[in-house]
Order: C-alpha cells, then sequence, then structure tokens
C-alpha cells in the first residue's frame, strides 16, 4: 500500500479505521457485489470507486486482482 494511503488510514479514529478495514477486506471477496461500487467515468476501463460515508476508495480491477489506487475524504479526492 503507498504511503499516502497508510497514513490517511493511520489519521481515521479507531472506529473509523476498523469500518475502513472491514471494507476492505470485502471488496477483496467481490467487488462488484457490494453497494456503493460506481465505475468511473474517463478514468480507465476499470477503474471503480467504493463509497463508504463520506471516504471514497478508487481501485482497479485487472485479470480479477485488486489494486488500490487512492482512499480519501470525497471532497479531496476528485
Amino acid at each position: 500500500m503507498p504511503d499516502k494511503i497508510s497514513k490517511f488510514i493511520d489519521s481515521l479514529d479507531s472506529k473509523m479505521r476498523v469500518r475502513l478495514k472491514k471494507k476492505l477486506n470485502e471488496l477483496k471477496q467481490n467487488p462488484f457485489a457490494m453497494p456503493g461500487v460506481k465505475k468511473l467515468v474517463n478514468c480507465g476501463r476499470s477503474t471503480y470507486r467504493l463509497r463508504l460515508g463520506k471516504i471514497r476508495i478508487i481501485f482497479v480491477v485487472n485479470n480479477g486482482s485488486i489494486e488500490i489506487i487512492d482512499i480519501d475524504f470525497r471532497g479531496n479526492i476528485y
């Protein structure tokens, strides 16, 4: 995980950190079965976002594997 993402996760309070880690584990299992996942327009063929309250998780799906691109608050990520 890039340093920026690690720093962002560390800056969250413990309750939100637990929620985020739970969502990331669910994302690994099946990213398209989760509510809040939406394909991003004009960002590539397989770029998606996951909404978790005010936090957005940007990820790419390549041959069944998931790569987290960025995690940040809504106003800072788009």
